[in-house]
Formats: C-alpha cells, sequence, structure tokens
C-alpha cells in the first residue's frame, strides 16, 4: 500500500498558526505510523491557493493515481486539497474512486473506503465553501453599508485626495486638485486621453498616469462628490473636486467619442496634434499684418510650449516654429485620399500599424495578466487566512478592498487590449472605411470632417514648419 501525503500551504501567517508544511508533514507522517503504513510519498504544494486544483504537486499526484502507482490519499485538513466544493468532489470521485485510491482527512477522520466516510465528505465540503461564501459576503456587504452611508469604500484613494483616518473622511488635496480640474478642462476642450496623460505624467511623480487611467477619472463620480452603489450613483460626505455641471459635460464628451462624434474644438486637428520636438499640446494661433491700409490674416499651429508669455513659461520655450495651418491640414487630407487610391500604400501603412500595436498590446497583455494573477493569488490567501482564523477579517478589510478595486481595474484594461486586437477582416474594412473617407472628403461639412478623421487617425506629430508632419493610424 502506497500511501500519498499531500501538503498544501498558501500563507505565511498559516505558517505562524501552526498551519506551516512541516507541521503537516509531522502529523501525517505520525498518523501513517499510527496506522502500520510504511510506504508514503510526499506531494508538497507551497504558498498555492486552495481555491483550484492548477498545482504542480497536486497535478504530479494526479498523474501517478492514473499510473496506478498511489492506493490511498492522505491530507491533514479536508481544505488542503481544496476550498471548493466541486473541485473536492470531482477529485474524490473523477480521480481518487476511478483509480480505486481511498481518502483520509486526519482533522475530520474522514475515511473513503467506509460508507459513512463518503456521507461525511459531502456534508464537510459544503461547509467548507460555505464559509469562503460567508466571508466574501460579510466583506462585500460591510463595503455596501460604508457606501450607503456616504463615506468611502475603501482601496487606493482616489487622485486629487487624501484620506483622514480620525474622521475617516476623504479630504481634497489643493494641489492634485488643480491638476484634476485641468485634466477635465483638457478633455473638454477635445484634448485626447493619451495627450492628457502626457501632460499629467510630467506634473505627477506619486503614481501612474497612464491614458486608461486619465479614462477612468473621468467617469469617476467621486469628483462630484459621489459614489457608485450597486449600480446607482449616491452621494458622499467628502467634498467635490469638480462640479456636476462639468462632469456632466465629461460624461456626454466620452459618449460623443465612443460613438464616434468629434470632440469639441473649432479646427480640423483640433486634440490631435502633439509637438514632435518636446512632447508637448499644439495650439492654433492668428498673425495680422497690415499692408497698403489692408490687414491680413494667417493661422499657424504652434508648440504650446513656444507660444507661451515669458511670465507665464515654467520651463525653457520650445523651437518647434509656426507651421502653416493650411498646409499641415493639406498634408494631412492628402494623406487619406492618397492610401485610398492606392491599396499597397494602404497595406504597408496597415502591416506597419497593427505590427507595431500588437506588440505593444500582446507585451502589456501579458504584463497585466501577471499582475491580475499576482493579485487574485493576494485575495485568495487572504481569504484562506481568514478562514482558518489566523487573522481576523476587520484587520484586512481596507487591504481585501483595495486589492479588489485593482483586479478590476485591470480586468477592465485586459477587456480592453483584446477588444483592441485585429481580427483578420479588419484589414478590409478598415481600407473601405479610409477609401469611402477619401471619396467622399470634398463633399463633407466641417464637423462630417472632424468626425472622419478622428475615426482613423490616433494623432498627428509635428517637426517643425519644414519637418513632414507624423500620422499615427488608427485602423482598427
Amino acid at each position: 500500500m502506497t500511501v500519498a501525503l499531500y501538503i498544501r500551504v498558501s500563507t505565511d501567517e498559516q505558517a505562524e498558526q501552526g498551519f506551516s508544511l512541516e507541521s503537516q508533514k509531522e502529523k501525517l507522517i505520525l498518523y501513517c505510523k499510527s496506522q502500520g503504513w510504511e510506504d508514503y510519498k510526499l506531494y508538497i504544494d507551497d504558498g498555492y491557493t486552495g481555491t483550484n486544483i492548477n498545482r504542480p504537486a497536486m497535478k504530479r499526484l494526479l498523474r501517478h493515481i492514473e499510473e496506478k502507482k498511489i492506493t490511498s490519499v492522505l491530507v491533514y485538513k479536508l481544505d488542503r486539497l481544496s476550498r471548493k466544493q466541486k473541485d473536492i468532489l470531482e477529485l474524490i470521485e473523477d480521480h481518487f474512486e476511478k483509480n480505486n485510491v481511498s481518502f483520509n482527512s486526519h482533522q475530520e477522520k474522514i475515511d473513503t473506503s467506509t460508507p459513512f466516510g463518503k456521507a461525511m465528505l459531502g456534508v464537510l465540503a459544503v461547509f467548507a465553501q460555505l464559509d469562503r461564501d460567508m466571508i466574501i459576503e460579510r466583506l462585500t456587504a460591510g463595503r455596501r453599508q460604508r457606501v450607503n452611508e456616504g463615506k468611502w469604500y475603501g482601496g487606493r484613494i482616489p487622485f486629487g485626495y487624501s484620506w483622514d483616518k480620525e474622521t475617516q473622511q476623504l479630504l481634497v488635496v489643493p494641489e492634485e486638485a488643480r491638476i484634476v480640474k485641468e485634466i477635465f478642462n483638457m478633455y473638454l476642450n477635445g484634448h485626447s486621453c493619451l495627450s492628457i496623460s502626457e501632460w499629467a505624467s510630467a506634473r505627477v511623480n506619486n503614481r501612474a498616469m497612464y491614458h486608461n487611467i486619465i479614462r477612468d477619472m473621468i467617469a469617476r463620480p467621486v469628483y462630484k462628490g459621489k459614489f457608485h452603489n450597486a449600480g446607482k450613483i449616491v452621494d458622499g460626505i467628502h467634498e467635490e473636486i469638480i462640479d456636476e455641471e462639468t462632469w456632466e459635460a465629461a460624461q456626454i464628451e466620452s459618449k460623443k467619442r465612443k460613438d464616434g462624434i468629434t470632440p469639441l474644438g473649432d479646427f480640423l486637428l483640433t486634440g490631435l496634434l502633439r509637438c514632435g520636438g518636446c512632447g508637448g499640446n499644439i495650439v492654433h494661433v492668428k498673425r495680422y499684418t497690415q499692408n497698403n491700409n489692408k490687414t491680413y490674416f494667417y493661422e499657424f499651429y504652434v508648440c504650446a510650449a513656444q507660444h507661451v508669455r515669458k511670465k507665464d513659461a515654467k520651463t525653457l520655450n520650445c523651437k518647434l516654429g509656426y507651421a502653416h495651418r493650411s498646409n499641415v491640414e493639406k498634408y494631412v487630407t492628402d494623406q487619406i485620399q492618397s492610401i485610398g487610391i492606392y491599396p499597397e500604400k494602404f497595406k504597408e501603412i496597415f502591416l506597419a500599424v497593427t505590427d507595431v500595436n500588437e506588440n505593444s498590446n500582446e507585451l502589456l497583455l501579458s504584463q497585466l495578466q501577471d499582475q491580475l494573477q499576482k493579485i487574485s493569488s493576494n485575495l485568495e490567501n487572504l481569504y484562506d487566512a481568514i478562514q482558518n482564523g489566523d487573522i481576523k477579517a476587520s484587520a484586512v478589510s481596507d487591504r481585501i478592498r483595495h486589492l479588489e478595486e485593482q483586479r478590476e481595474v485591470i480586468e477592465n484594461d485586459i477587456d480592453d487590449i483584446i477588444e483592441e486586437i485585429p481580427s483578420k477582416h479588419d484589414e478590409q474594412s478598415a481600407y473601405d472605411l479610409v477609401k469611402q473617407i477619401g471619396e467622399a472628403w470634398e463633399f463633407f461639412s466641417d464637423e462630417e470632417k472632424k468626425m472622419a478623421i478622428r475615426k482613423i487617425i490616433k494623432s498627428v506629430i509635428l517637426y517643425g514648419k519644414n519637418g513632414t508632419p507624423q500620422i499615427e493610424w488608427n485602423l482598427y
């Protein structure tokens, strides 16, 4: 008779409370000796959660069971096998019993070689999962109650606020609040989340300001003094940073962009232009001249860091130069019409764009999935520790809320990236769209042109008045 001693531990807290690998191992070996079982093998999963069976030692154990190398499986406690009723029953019925392998649990005194042991197994498996579900429900209910009272529900503090432990309230941080207000202002003036991200990243050092974070900030009601709760928006007791009217205007603008409607702005390329010299924003300016009692005016695109009053300048002025608005816009529209006429040129651009984006997306997706795995593992370890009585739920509730919030953000980011991965039919669809826009360009109104151009172009980078603009295409 060969007995498999399966041992699992998932947290450092368990080790401190006598749940260590060595403690389990010692007790199981003593039990084997008391039963006269001299032939045993150890299968140890160190640091693996009990909410799934995708663990190295467990896989090896199941393989050895299939190979008829094991006749019985012994664990210290039922939840060492798994915390899910479904997994426990699947292991017992589909793997152990199918191969005539009995199962024993030292703590619960379960022996599936007896009818009573089989009956007890099902009952205890139900309680193992019920206990876990109740922990999650208690934490979720506590969070809902805090939101109903207008209090911050926990997790990472939103940018623009700090947390006062004494009053249990969010407090406005003036320096950060000014940046939040400018982010909303830039968004409502036609700037993309990418350009706002670059602007904010140059001014914020204590946290990342990626474009998806900017997008999430725009959508969060916390900035108008409210919270999301069960699909509804409820009042908070904290001070608002953004007034109701501005916040609602930003939501309308966000919906317009999702629907393909142009952002606010008077000019064709408003919000799309960036400086190739310093990475700053591009603004539109007019110059007037007098000749023979006549006034002439010219329109230019120029870097905001160059076209700034000296007293307002915080850094050295950019030297990009003034590019004629008509020349820049003509170049962009000519490119749109050109790639619609020449399929080979379009294919070259499409392959270059998708290759860069796919490589970037694959790397980012891999990083996000790694982060998600770590967060999920941390959460499962905390739930395990609470269930085992090693720590109190109240001691880690804020930590759990923070991790749950992080997980939700990362899951949304992963969904966004997956949606951006081009399918096989995207090339033809993109070509058809560009061709249609190019053919109908002369018949579009100014608003229609602005809407159309934003469907196929992410940004236009300027490299001085004599430099060739670089178009970043949005072709899938």
